[in-house]
């Protein structure tokens, strides 16, 4: 039977020749291996596997749902709901929107697969900057787009070099996509790019999309942003979620916003697609982002000791194959003087050390030899997780 070209653009993106990656294969392995009943530490996703939704939102999902507010709603969101996240908005960027610019999606995953639609097509390019998270390019690739990458390097301290970004433009871009502070690295944007960024996006009527999620896991004021920079509001599209700053990645509440027009045509897509959020959801974010307020700043404080925690065995093995942002939900390796892929390590690890990280394989140019490791279990469990892949590391280099 025949399938769509679409089909085809969504497999992950790899180099050409080379088979298809599967970025997801070792903590797939992991989760078979769970549910077999084995003891697994998992370090392969990014969300807190310990932790639950903060009462509050959940008590309101529950009434919510008991005074029957499970019926069809807005398309673009309910009107209390795109308030709240115009508030939050200013909080974590500094910049006025009104709800009218705010668009809720089935999550951030959602709403940039949503963007792309709506922005790109046929013989445009879009920019993505590698290593990038690995749904990116079968995100804006499905549009039929041709992804454009501009790596990172690790001789530059994995810092974005503005001047190869700017290269990359030609007369075919269409949308340039940044990530701050980016999965996997961590990594922030310097003002300075920001500006010569944004001035460039202007002059050439390209559009910056900005993805926030994992924002308000970081010091606020701590990631440089272009909010402020004057012009940017024509061509800035800002995604953000409450996933992983109220510990809600299952509830699926994201959004995208951006100037009016670009809503109204979200909104005609969300018909097409997933016809709103379920409205007790709706109602549990308001109170997230109203009444659960905190509940960032617990993510943040708890991600900074659990990094302390982990880093005080990591920091043994060798500090040249040690990538930490500082910050943030992550923490990398790069297992390249270890004469291994990221893919090959991660699988030796999980079968040696019942240990499952994240190869970044799959998140383009660049992450072939990167693992990402989550901290997304209790101290406890990171300590001797990282007492593991030391001890696996150690077993390596003694072969």
């Amino acid at each position: 039977m025949k399938y769509s070209a679409l089909t085809r653009r969504i497999i992950n993106d790899h180099p050409a020749g080379s088979k298809p990656v599967d970025p997801w294969a070792v903590h797939s392995l992991a989760m078979q291996r769970v549910a077999r009943g084995e003891h697994i530490t998992l370090l392969s996703i990014g969300q807190e596997t310990n932790e639950t939704s903060p009462g509050i939102i959940v008590d309101k999902a529950i009434e919510s749902l008991k005074n029957g507010r499970h019926h069809y709603v807005n398309m673009k969101g309910e009107l209390h709901l795109r308030q709240a996240v115009a508030d939050y908005h200013k909080t974590l960027t500094g910049q006025d929107v009104t709800s009218e610019e705010v668009t809720i999606c089935t999550g951030a995953q959602n709403a940039l697969y949503s963007v792309a639609q709506v922005l790109l097509e046929k013989d445009d390019e879009v920019i993505l900057v590698a290593p990038y998270y690995t749904t990116y390019a079968a995100t804006f690739g499905a549009s039929g787009a041709t992804v454009v990458t501009v790596q990172v390097d690790a001789e530059n301290n994995h810092e974005l070099d503005v001047r190869k970004l700017l290269d990359a433009i030609t007369p075919r871009t269409q949308a340039i996509v940044l990530n701050a502070p980016s999965n996997p690295l961590g990594s922030c944007y310097s003002q300075a790019l920001m500006k010569q960024l944004v001035e460039r996006c202007l002059a050439d009527n390209i559009w910056l999309v900005f993805d926030t999620v994992y924002l308000d896991t970081v010091v606020q004021g701590s990631v440089p942003l272009p909010h402020h920079i004057p012009g940017s509001e024509r061509i800035l599209i800002t995604v953000g979620s409450l996933s992983k700053s109220h510990r809600m990645t299952g509830w699926r509440v994201g959004w995208a916003i951006g100037p009016e027009e670009l809503s109204a045509h979200l909104a005609r897509l969300a018909v097409c697609m997933h016809y709103g959020l379920p409205p007790f959801i709706q109602d549990a974010a308001t109170v997230a982002i109203r009444e659960a307020a905190d509940t960032p700043d617990i993510v943040r404080r708890v991600m900074q000791e659990r990094r302390s925690l982990l880093l005080q065995h990591l920091k043994d093995t060798s500090p040249a194959i040690l990538v930490d942002p500082g910050q943030g939900m992550f923490v990398l390796l790069d297992v390249s003087p270890l004469g291994t892929s990221a893919h090959d390590f991660a699988m030796g690890l999980l079968a040696a050390k019942d240990v499952s990280v994240l190869p970044c394989d799959g998140f383009g140019p660049g992450g072939h030899y990167l693992v990402r490791i989550g901290l997304c279990v209790d101290g406890q469990q990171l300590v001797e997780a990282g007492r593991r892949i030391c001890d696996y590391i150690r077993e390596m280099r003694e072969v």
